[in-house]
């Protein structure tokens, strides 16, 4: 299945995502006017978040990539983990009907 969502961080950016997912998260891609640093980092929080369960909560997504973002020293501008995991399970919701 495959779904998209959107998102204005208060007092940040946009941000959108792209979802597919059966039972696990099969692909995720994240848009925005957002900025982050180093920029290809943005395909390391996207491939960590593939093979997670689709039903996760938003906690445990913002969890895991908040670690992600320690673990690779990575700036966020105008976003935040929180947002990416409330607009990716925005997209999930929308996918199930919710």
């Amino acid at each position: 299945m495959y779904s998209a969502a959107k998102l204005k961080v208060p007092g940040g950016k946009l941000i959108s995502v792209k979802v597919t997912y059966w039972h696990t998260i099969d692909g995720v891609q994240i848009l925005g006017d957002f900025f982050i640093y180093p920029e290809e980092s943005l395909n390391a929080i996207e491939k960590s978040l593939v093979g997670m369960d689709a039903k996760a909560s938003e906690q445990e997504i913002s969890r895991h990539v908040q670690s992600v973002v320690d673990r690779n020293g990575i700036t966020l501008v105008g976003l935040t983990p929180e947002a990416i995991a409330q607009v990716v399970k925005q997209a999930i919701k929308s996918l199930n009907g919710e």
